[in-house]
């Protein structure tokens, strides 16, 4: 298989159609990027509040938002239990959503690209979602929980036993030792250590288990089972491919980095410097905290839209091209001979199966 030649007519599909860079970008949207999120709990408690060295106004705002905090009635327990079944049904419904644009979007790029090789096609994008929108979607979301489902199981379960030296002593009725802490620490890391590499290990078969569920229209177990065989008959071919593509993930996340320092310091000039301005303006005509909100609000949603909008197509873009090269890939594996035209619709000598 020619590898190089694969890369080069990814590359040259990615431009030349542009109707699956939408099924990229939400591919993007919905895929699990590792980014750590950290939760920030702030006092306004006036009596343990230190006084900051802070503009003379806002100072004297954050001194009045505390005495309208102060003012508030006590918040009831009926009240949190209600927003906490809101938070948890809305992050359902958002979850079943992301899944559904997900798998739709994954079965897309993979029929398209499969489409415009086969017949020269090109879908536009509402041909595209009704290509995605079918039965591969669901099965392609079972294969993924067939898969993953029982790796998660296991880890929570490890995780579990990772903690008893932290609880044994507890649970004998001592305090728990330093010993136990460590081991617990030290566990926890070899487990999530173990975790990873059986995620990366699974990445190498997944992308070709999903194309056989789409492209041959298979059920969950046949698919993971041809899947499966084709990968071991053709091992380094989908290795070194996974390799490269796998190289050329971490450069773009290098590459990344300098767009997204120079994204993130023109969002805070504008986010801020909005949010400050608005701040202002709502607070000579109104109490502290709608004018803190509204400013903050309005701030963080033009930093969001500085910034994530432009790594979200970026994002789009990589998604794209992943998903083609890897469809090309399954082609040239399943494919007596498949031909790969280079641009200008010039032919090269074909792609020979491993």
């Amino acid at each position: 298989m020619n590898h190089t030649q694969i890369l080069k007519r990814a590359w040259n599909i990615l431009w030349s159609f542009r109707a699956l860079w939408i099924f990229g970008i939400l591919l993007a949207l919905t895929t699990p990027s590792g980014n750590n999120e950290n939760n920030l709990r702030y006092s306004l408690n006036q009596r343990e509040t230190r006084r900051l060295n802070l503009p003379t106004d806002l100072q004297s705002a954050l001194d009045r938002v505390n005495a309208f905090l102060r003012d508030l009635s006590p918040v009831t327990e009926r009240t949190i239990i209600t927003v906490v079944v809101v938070i948890v049904i809305v992050g359902i419904l958002l979850a079943v959503l992301g899944a559904f644009i997900h798998y739709t979007s994954k079965t897309a790029l993979v029929r398209m690209v499969d489409q415009y090789e086969g017949n020269g096609e090109k879908a536009t994008w509402r041909q595209g979602f009704r290509l995605g929108w079918s039965r591969s979607a669901w099965r392609l979301f079972l294969v993924n929980l067939a898969v993953f489902g029982p790796v998660v199981v296991i880890f929570f379960v490890l995780m579990g036993c990772a903690l008893l030296p932290f609880f044994l002593g507890p649970l004998s009725g001592n305090a728990s030792t330093w010993m136990g802490v460590i081991a617990t620490i030290g566990l926890a890391f070899l487990i999530a250590f173990l975790l990873f590499l059986v995620v990366l290990a699974l990445s190498l078969v997944m992308e070709t288990i999903d194309r056989v569920v789409v492209l041959q229209e298979t059920g969950v177990r046949d698919g993971i089972r041809l899947g499966w065989q084709l990968v071991r008959q053709n091992f380094k071919d989908v290795f070194l491919m996974w390799l490269i593509l796998l190289g050329i993930q971490i450069g773009f996340v290098i590459a990344l980095i300098p767009v997204l320092m120079v994204l993130g310091l023109v969002g805070l000039l504008v986010g801020g410097g909005g949010g400050f301005g608005l701040y202002y303006l709502v607070n000579t005509i109104t109490n502290p905290l709608p004018a803190i909100i509204s400013g903050a609000v309005f701030g963080g949603t033009l930093f969001l839209l500085l910034v994530g909008l432009p790594l979200l197509f970026l994002g789009g873009l990589k998604e794209t091209y992943i998903s083609t090269v890897w469809t090309l890939t399954y082609r040239a594996l399943t494919a007596p001979t498949a031909a790969i035209s280079l641009p200008g619709g010039v032919d090269e000598s074909p792609v020979l199966p491993a």
